[in-house]
């Protein structure tokens, strides 16, 4: 597949603000049933994963009674996945995100899995779904809510961290070298020729994005999930974090928070997604003085820069700020702190 830009999608070439927890747990079922084992620590997450579900009783239900998910998933990297599973807008936590595919209308529902059915076979449950049934679209936001707590729960810390550090540093790309640095170094398997962005793993098409733009979303999970040609904002999701691994977790403290102390790791993992003041004391449960306190000791080291527009101050990571947030084992800061896990 070959995905086409004219010079109006350049200029509208974006990167996602934050990490989809929906996403995360859609491509994480895709990885659970039909990713090749590829290394130690991703057969190690599997054989946990499929252990919490066994003990809570989801992986003995069949696939035509539940859970939904494991039927909507793409069944090979080529197959699309339906839009109402990766919002290309994130919302905070998993919970708003279900809210909102609770609410998707009718006509969205038919139109999205009408397309998927026309590329592979669905079940027969998914029939319900399209007509907008609301006990099918509970049945799949408890089989979401399940899969998370199993596959993506326990390590969402560890890769929200890693996924924002990866944005940070991709709009550090964009500001040193403009959209073409961003889109030649996305993904080794992806090859940036102008005016054509290559996914030589995909079979398909060629896609014209013709004047929408595309947004760039890192993902966890998955190699990269190609642009279905009717979606509205087209949305290439690549892949950051294969699989959580030593360098995934968490549940414990970590190296940052023995630097920083955990209110600072906090703060420097919400900066991240590039917030205002106001919007980072939401996230980390701290006060606006408090949080403005943290920002301007992180500034003065170096790890945040911060813009002001008017009275309104934007926190965003420095190039050491990403990296220091990349590099740390073990996830970032340690216990999960109620504002920012879903």
């Amino acid at each position: 597949m070959r995905i086409h830009f004219a010079a109006l999608d350049l200029a509208r070439v974006r990167v996602a603000e934050a990490p989809s927890p929906l996403a995360t747990t859609t491509f994480s079922a895709f990885r659970l049933r039909y990713g090749r084992s590829s290394s130690p620590a991703l057969d190690l997450w599997r054989r946990t994963t499929n252990a919490v579900r066994r003990t809570a009783g989801e992986a003995a239900v069949s696939e035509e009674g539940g859970p939904p998910l494991g039927g909507l998933v793409a069944t090979a990297p080529s197959h699309p996945v339906p839009r109402l599973l990766r919002p290309h807008q994130a919302l905070p936590t998993l919970d708003e995100e279900i809210e909102r595919l609770l609410s998707t209308p009718r006509s969205e529902l038919r139109a999205d899995l009408g397309y998927v059915a026309a590329h592979r076979p669905l079940p027969r449950w998914v029939r319900a779904l399209a007509e907008g049934d609301p006990a099918a679209l509970r049945r799949l936001a408890e089989a979401v809510r399940a899969h998370y707590r199993a596959a993506v729960g326990p390590y969402w810390r560890g890769l929200h961290a890693a996924l924002c550090a990866e944005q940070a540093e991709r709009v550090r790309q964009w500001q040193e070298g403009g959209v073409e640095r961003v889109l030649s170094t996305m993904h080794p398997r992806m090859h940036w020729r102008p005016p054509a962005l290559e996914l030589p793993d995909v079979d398909g098409p060629d896609y014209h994005l013709g004047g929408r733009g595309l947004l760039l979303a890192p993902a966890a999970f998955t190699s990269y999930i190609p642009c279905d040609p009717d979606d509205v904002q087209p949305t290439l999701h690549y892949e950051v974090v294969a699989h959580p691994g030593p360098g995934v977790t968490d549940r414990s403290y970590g190296t940052l928070v023995a630097l920083l102390g955990h209110s600072r790791a906090a703060v420097l993992e919400v900066v991240a997604e590039g917030v205002s003041t106001g919007r980072l004391a939401r996230r980390t449960g701290l006060s606006p003085a408090s949080a403005s306190e943290h920002a301007t000791v992180l500034r003065r080291a170096g790890l945040v820069t911060t813009r002001r527009w008017g009275r309104t101050a934007h926190h965003t990571l420095t190039p050491l700020g990403a990296q220091l947030l990349l590099s740390s084992p073990r996830g970032a800061v340690g216990e999960p702190c109620r504002t920012l896990s879903p």
